[in-house]
């Protein structure tokens, strides 16, 4: 299996455990909307960084720095994800394609930053 599809493969499964959590907080615990889906994002951002660090990386880089270039490369993959769902919409794209097309830019911009920033194998110095 390509480590391309292992990055998709965890980002089907960290979606579904979000929504899972996003959900959970709103029936079991009643917590409200908004409340309920920062928890869910902050939790699964937590379990994408080990997933793919795990997983799809096998990354034996120190966590601390990694992790601080995961959120990095989170913000600027949502950023890019924003700036396409703009442009896209811009131009009269159905909204609901404009979504998917900009997830596909999430995607590719979070994997290539991810596999050249965030978990690029490093040596003991650079570590």
């Amino acid at each position: 299996m390509t480590q391309f599809v292992r990055f998709v493969l965890v980002g089907i499964l960290n979606t579904v455990w979000g929504y899972l959590l996003i959900f959970s907080f709103m029936y079991f615990l009643s917590l409200s909307p908004a409340l309920s889906n920062a928890l869910g994002y902050a939790i699964g951002l937590i379990s994408s960084y080990l997933l793919n660090r795990l997983y799809t990386f096998r990354s034996k880089n120190s966590k601390r720095s990694e992790f601080s270039r995961f959120l990095v490369v989170f913000g600027l993959a949502y950023g890019a994800n924003y700036a396409a769902l703009r442009a896209l919409l811009a131009v009269g794209l159905n909204p609901y394609l404009s979504q998917f097309g900009a997830g596909i830019i999430y995607v590719l911009t979070s994997y290539l930053l991810g596999k050249a920033f965030v978990f690029k194998a490093r040596r003991e110095a650079d570590a």
